[in-house]
């Protein structure tokens, strides 16, 4: 069985077909899927989904390159709405958050208050994790240094038994071993990780220990050769899988056993 610990069923891309999606996926052995909020209303929508689909289950919270929301609802809105959408018994864990430098198109330049701003709603979801006892999905973009920091004073703090997973990893091979010091954090790695061009990933791949590994789509997003140009869906995870177990050079079956298992131990479905 294959576990794809992250898929944003709940983004526009599948609004008409989430339910042939949802069967292709189980055509391809992928027994359980993570759905990960972006914002408030795609996190109710995570939960939403989660119901109407039994191996289907929701991760709720806002991705630091939406703390807009966060700075117009402000602390104690978003800390309320988020708190009620943990105890719904379909949701596993916070996330996606994390710290995100990267400039998007369209967007204005990132600014030290927009940084000042991220690091509070990072903050802001790390309690309500510890609050509710689920582990994290943390997203990180350009900023790992900062991330490592944050994370590194809130342990100091006493919150040694935070628990989680870098998503979609993307530092380099000093970032993983930070990563990997962390005890109760996985990494998780995508479809990208078969990109020509994406050499240095390919070799932390490597060096990434499989009870520390996590399989994920990122649906609809970092669709995997030889699909890349298509819209990504869990069904696709094998093709990550199979990229996987040439590097460690194991069998497919394998990787699914041992990431599935990983899965299973983080968020406890």
């Amino acid at each position: 069985m294959f576990i794809d610990t992250h898929s944003h069923l709940n983004f526009k891309a599948f609004k008409k077909d989430i339910d042939a999606v949802i069967k292709n996926a189980a055509d391809s052995g992928v027994g359980k899927i993570v759905i990960p909020g972006a914002k408030i209303n795609s996190s109710a929508r995570a939960v939403e989904i989660s119901h109407q689909y039994s191996q289907c289950y929701a991760a709720v919270g806002i991705h630091p390159h939406h703390v807009s929301e966060f700075e117009i609802l402000g602390k104690e809105t978003v800390a309320s709405r988020l708190a009620k959408l943990t105890k719904d018994k379909k949701t596993v864990a916070i996330g996606e958050i994390g710290i995100d430098y990267y400039h998007y198109k369209n967007y204005p330049p990132l600014s030290e208050e927009n940084k000042k701003s991220q690091t509070e709603l990072f903050l802001l979801q790390l309690n309500i994790a510890m609050e509710s006892k689920l582990p994290v999905i943390i997203h990180c973009r350009q900023a790992h240094d900062d991330l490592f920091s944050i994370l590194d004073n809130y342990m100091e703090k006493g919150k040694h038994n935070l628990r989680g997973v870098f998503h979609c990893f993307g530092g380099d091979k000093k970032h993983l071993e930070k990563a990997l010091s962390y005890n109760y954090f996985y990494i998780g790695f995508d479809g990208n990780i078969t990109y020509e061009e994406n050499r240095i990933l390919q070799q932390l791949v490597g060096l990434t220990p499989l009870d520390r590994l996590f399989l994920e789509t990122d649906a609809p997003f970092l669709t995997p050769i030889p699909l890349r140009g298509k819209r990504n869906e869990p069904a696709y995870i094998t093709y990550t899988a199979d990229f996987v177990a040439k590097i460690h050079h194991k069998d497919t079956a394998e990787i699914a056993r041992i990431s599935s298992e990983n899965a299973l131990r983080l968020f406890k479905f």
